[in-house]
């Protein structure tokens, strides 16, 4: 027998309804194996480091701000003179 295991992480600023997602997780598995288990495991506040370092390990996205671009130094340029 195998067991398939699966993480969903949702991060959002206000209230999520835990057991409507358990149920509708529940509900797509339901009939693909012969046991299932969708459970709550918990929750937990980030920072907004927290939320940059798990976006971008977790989901593959950078939510930091972009960073200013250095100014190129000027090229020199050179005279040149020419003798009549």
């Amino acid at each position: 027998m195998q067991k398939f295991s699966f993480r969903v992480d949702i991060v959002n600023d206000g209230h999520v309804d835990t057991a409507s997602v358990v149920d509708a997780i529940s509900g797509v598995v339901d009939g693909e194996g012969k046991h299932f288990a969708v459970v709550f495991t918990g929750d937990e506040t980030l920072s907004d480091q927290g939320l940059k370092v798990w976006a971008k390990r977790v989901a593959g996205i950078s939510l930091a701000a972009p960073k200013t671009k250095k100014a190129k130094p000027a090229v020199a340029t050179e005279t040149v003179e020419t003798v009549a």
